[in-house]
């Protein structure tokens, strides 16, 4: 008994001690720090050399039983030195474009894994953040785009046209949508329908395996064209040749275009 209370005596006068003489006790270990240098550093790579898995564990068991304290943490001190932190990357990055670069081509497979789950882990996440962004730096991005393209264009060209080669469907179906959007043609209670986007992206597929059985390049047309005004919706929709496409131009059969009005005034009704 006699010892407990010696000890809990001298913590007390430490913990006092500590408190009144805090500039000094700092004052000394900076001072010490500064004379050891090199002997605290080769003790501590020492050490961690020795206890790696030691290290790692104990890391590994206080970021779990304080994740929400850490993330606090590091949010609170990224909002307070944003541009200190963005200097001090940038600064790195460009002393160490040699040391990355073989990094990241190295570890290509590990980053990509990491990217991926990262990404289904956060897909929410990720399309709010980068619709906020987008929406700050509207001019900004259009301004990166426009120089990145020029100063790239035969770079810019050929991924294109890799992608291209490997998605032809949807990158058909994508552009009729685009061409569509831009004069306002797709019927708004469709834009987001399940159903809808199946049965396009199924026509301009089957368009796709017509070309490639036949040898004769085909092309999904709009019966009711779309200058027009008539709608990008699969019941508009026929795969014809393209001779057949570009010699008929504009035209439209009024039959034609009176019966798919009344399809489309069902369907909307049907919404």
């Amino acid at each position: 008994m006699p010892y407990k209370c010696k000890e809990e005596a001298k913590k007390a006068y430490n913990k006092t001690y500590r408190e009144a003489n805090k500039e000094k006790i700092k004052a000394w270990k900076a001072a010490h720090y500064q004379a050891n240098k090199e002997k605290i550093a080769a003790y501590h790579k020492a050490y961690r050399g020795a206890n790696k898995e030691k290290i790692a564990a104990y890391h590994k068991a206080h970021r779990k039983t304080n994740k929400e304290k850490i993330a606090a943490t590091k949010k609170a001190h990224y909002q307070a030195n944003k541009e200190k932190i963005a200097e001090k990357h940038k600064a790195y990055h460009h002393a160490n474009k040699e040391k990355i670069k073989a990094y990241r081509a190295t570890n290509k497979e590990r980053i990509a894994a990491t990217k991926k789950a990262y990404c289904h882990a956060n897909k929410e996440k990720i399309v709010e953040q980068t619709k906020v962004y987008y929406h700050a730096n509207k001019e900004k991005i259009k301004a990166y785009s426009k120089d990145y393209y020029h100063n790239n264009k035969e770079k810019v060209s050929l991924l294109y046209k890799k992608y291209y080669q490997a998605n032809k469907t949807s990158s058909i179906a994508r552009a009729g949508k685009y061409r569509a959007l831009k004069i306002v043609q797709i019927p708004t209670y469709l834009l987001d329908c399940p159903i809808e986007k199946k049965r396009l992206y199924q026509t301009y597929k089957l368009c796709a395996l017509f070309t490639k059985i036949t040898g004769v390049q085909h092309h999904v047309d709009h019966m009711w064209p779309l200058s027009d005004g008539g709608p990008h919706w699969s019941g508009n929709l026929q795969i014809i040749t393209a001779t057949e496409n570009l010699s008929k131009k504009d035209k439209v059969d009024p039959n034609i275009k009176a019966t798919i009005q009344e399809m489309l005034k069902d369907i909307k009704d049907a919404y």
